[in-house]
């Protein structure tokens, strides 16, 4: 009867784990930070650690023996040990000490990916007697804070708002450590004041109901606790490859602005309306030129430093959401980018992202110009010169 009565939680728990990003390929120590946050995935946890023969399996699954005072979760994590033994996994006795209430914090953290703009949504979730303190932000790098406020919910209408981002607006959440999107968030306040942007809400006020912890300072990219960056530094393919993460659906909205390539789309234009003659190898190589100089401009001073963040958030992204070739390609280009004396350049992340974007905005501003053609009746000297020549041709 035990074991029927405790299916509904572990299916929960699973649930739960799924939303949290925890896929079922996820390992013994990228499960160790969900331990704690829900009585139903800790069931899940320890289920999925009994399947896998590892120290790591071991370790967490005495930590949570020791530390849960849920009986029958002791129980299951005996079951899981003993099972892990029959396997031929070592499992040391246990240390002698008083069980302490040690477990992860009860918060709750939250991230999505960031967008084309640089906007990110974060959320914090505490549990109280009366339901699920719930504060919800929305960032944007480097910009700073753009709002932020709180209420109280329940863990039902969390997840149906979870499950209504992802159907209307095709954005998903992944778990993370609570204390690290706290950083973000403190971070982004402190950009918005001083760059004078405005904010909706107060975060520090809304903040001491979540924790009275102290304000955490200069915490490293959340995705170094999964990948070994010294690794992604060693493997040149990753960068070389890193056009690749341009297809991800996540990264669908990164294009650079018009306003931020518009100097270039003048000059490409300027180009096109020059009374020279130029052949397509000519031409080609004059939007070679742009380019490459854009790539070096665009992705230094400022703009670098927000795209290596940036990239650093989608690299945890897609970590989280078990797609770890990706995760190592925006990682690379993070830290390639992060090296850089030369912008973008060398990078084929960045030199398809601004050519993808000049294309894009160019033929914009050409169907825009064809339209106004077709209602003026004033021939310009440039449309005057193009009709000549073809008919020269």
């Amino acid at each position: 009867m035990a074991k029927r009565s405790r299916e509904p939680q572990y299916q929960e728990g699973e649930h739960l784990l799924q939303e949290w990003g925890a896929s079922a390929s996820t390992t013994a120590d990228e499960l160790s930070p969900f331990v704690g946050r829900a009585a139903a995935a800790d069931i899940a946890i320890v289920r999925r650690l009994g399947a896998l023969t590892s120290a790591a399996s071991v370790e967490l699954l005495q930590r949570l023996e020791q530390e849960s005072d849920d009986k029958e979760l002791r129980k299951e994590v005996k079951r899981a040990l003993y099972r892990l033994q029959q396997r031929g996994v070592s499992v040391p006795e246990p240390p002698r000490q008083p069980a302490t209430p040690v477990l992860a914090s009860p918060i709750e953290g939250y991230l999505s990916p960031v967008d084309g703009r640089g906007d990110q949504l974060i959320w914090l979730a505490k549990p109280r007697p009366d339901g699920l303190l719930h504060l919800f932000a929305v960032i944007n790098d480097p910009a700073g804070m753009r709002e932020v406020e709180i209420n109280v919910t329940t863990r039902k209408a969390l997840k149906h708002a979870t499950d209504e981002l992802a159907a209307k607006h095709e954005i998903r959440l992944v778990g993370a450590d609570w204390r690290y999107c706290d950083f973000l968030l403190c971070r982004a306040v402190e950009w918005s004041r001083s760059r004078d942007t405005p904010m909706s809400g107060d975060y520090p006020a809304l903040r001491a109901q979540v924790t009275k912890e102290a304000v955490p300072r200069n915490l490293p990219p959340l995705v170094y606790s999964r990948i070994d960056p010294d690794e992604i530094r060693a493997d040149e393919s990753l960068r070389l490859r890193s056009v690749e993460v341009l297809e991800e659906p996540e990264l669908r909205t990164w294009f650079l602005g018009p306003e931020t390539v518009q100097p270039y789309l003048d000059e490409l234009a300027s180009a096109q309306e020059s009374p020279l003659v130029l052949n397509q190898m000519q031409q080609s190589e004059r939007l070679r030129v742009i380019i490459e100089r854009a790539v070096t401009e665009l992705f230094g001073d400022l703009h670098r430093e927000s795209f290596v963040r940036r990239l650093h958030e989608m690299a945890y992204f897609f970590s989280a959401t078990g797609r770890p070739e990706r995760a190592r390609q925006a990682l690379a280009v993070a830290l390639a980018l992060a090296d850089s004396k030369a912008g973008g350049r060398d990078i084929p992340f960045c030199e398809q992202l601004v050519r993808v974007s000049l294309v894009a905005w160019q033929q914009v501003a050409s169907e825009r110009q064809a339209e106004h053609a077709k209602s003026s009746l004033i021939v310009t000297p440039q449309q005057f010169a193009a009709e000549q020549q073809k008919r020269r041709v």
